[in-house]
């Protein structure tokens, strides 16, 4: 999604994580990701830093956020404003309703495959979104709205469910989870980027549902 502020234009993508990108004059970004927890109205710090728009010695020139499981999160956008400081520029609340959402099921098991398809229904009467599936089956991914089959279209969210290995082991991904627990200043960890909890002992059904929310 691209959008024009002021001088800049900013890249926002959903499809592998949260990136945030800028082109346009030389200029100190500030963004800001926050959570909007179950049942809460107010959202929580989950990470916050700045970036140029150019590159420049140990300062980032893109904001990028690389988890990829659902999230009720807030994007929020601030530059510093010559003779009045800080101030926001821009504010985008994740909304997929009537959004193309494509989900990619890894697996070569039909059945299992199959099982997380109904997950995506759930997922997608939940939030009214657009449906496209990927998969190595060819009858689950004709449950794809057949118009976007024929378009090619950036989706405003992907979603790859599968049992992926854990690659990091930072203070974001910490493992047992410590939820509500603050650490560096964040009120939550994951145990990786690509799923909420270890999949180890969990279900076919238990795997989707936590990558889609819907647990």
């Amino acid at each position: 999604m691209w959008y024009q502020i002021d001088k800049s234009t900013f890249n926002i993508d959903f499809n592998d994580g949260i990136y945030i990108s800028a082109l346009g004059d030389d200029v100190l970004f500030y963004v800001e990701i926050e959570e909007f927890k179950k049942n809460h109205h107010s959202p929580v710090i989950l990470e916050a830093y700045h970036f140029y728009t150019h590159p420049k010695p140990h300062i980032n020139s893109n904001f990028y956020l690389p988890i990829s499981f659902y999230l009720d999160f807030q994007v929020s956008i601030y530059k510093t404003v010559l003779n009045h400081g800080i101030k926001k520029i821009f504010t985008h609340r994740f909304n997929d309703t009537s959004k193309v959402v494509k989900f990619t099921l890894e697996t070569d098991d039909y059945d299992e495959a199959n099982i997380w398809l109904e997950s995506v229904k759930k997922y997608c009467e939940i939030h009214l979104c657009e449906m496209i599936i990927e998969s190595k089956f060819p009858k689950l991914n004709a449950f794809s709205n057949p118009y976007f089959k024929h378009v090619e279209i950036l989706p405003y969210k992907t979603y790859k469910i599968g049992r992926f290995p854990k690659k990091s082991n930072d203070w974001r991904t910490i493992d047992p989870r410590k939820e509500g627990f603050i650490w560096f200043a964040n009120w939550k960890t994951f145990w990786s980027y690509e799923h909420p909890r270890c999949w180890k002992y969990l279900t076919s059904k238990e795997i989707a549902d936590d990558i889609l929310g819907l647990s």
